[in-house]
């Protein structure tokens, strides 16, 4: 049982300081207006204390570390962060396949409160 009690202590210590050190990120994502606030934001973390954290972003983009999830961004994560390829990979597949809200053509329902 102490030896559990000292791997979830190891894991909360290296993944909290990971989510401390992105921090920043997301509050520059919230200062320009990506995202509304941080309460969004999911973090994934590994045993070895990487982390990788997405949103949504307020115009439907979908936001990795604080940043919009571009082909060059998505590269950098790679190299940086090698243990997250492959999910970077699918967020990349999925955000391709999305219309922006400020993409998408107005709204057709008379009674609809839709702000695209």
């Amino acid at each position: 049982m102490g030896r559990q009690k000292k791997l979830n202590k190891a894991r909360r210590t290296r993944g909290g300081d990971a989510i401390r050190d992105l921090a920043p990120a997301w509050d520059a994502a919230i200062a320009e207006g990506l995202m509304p606030s941080g309460n969004e934001v999911n973090y994934r973390s590994l045993l070895t204390g990487e982390v990788l954290s997405d949103a949504i972003g307020s115009d439907g983009q979908l936001l990795v570390d604080g940043r919009e999830l571009t082909p060059a961004w998505a590269a950098e994560l790679r190299e940086t962060k090698p243990a997250f390829a492959t999910l970077i990979d699918v967020f990349e597949e999925q955000a391709a396949g999305w219309t922006r809200i400020s993409e998408m053509p107005p709204c057709e329902h008379s009674t609809c409160a839709c702000t695209h």
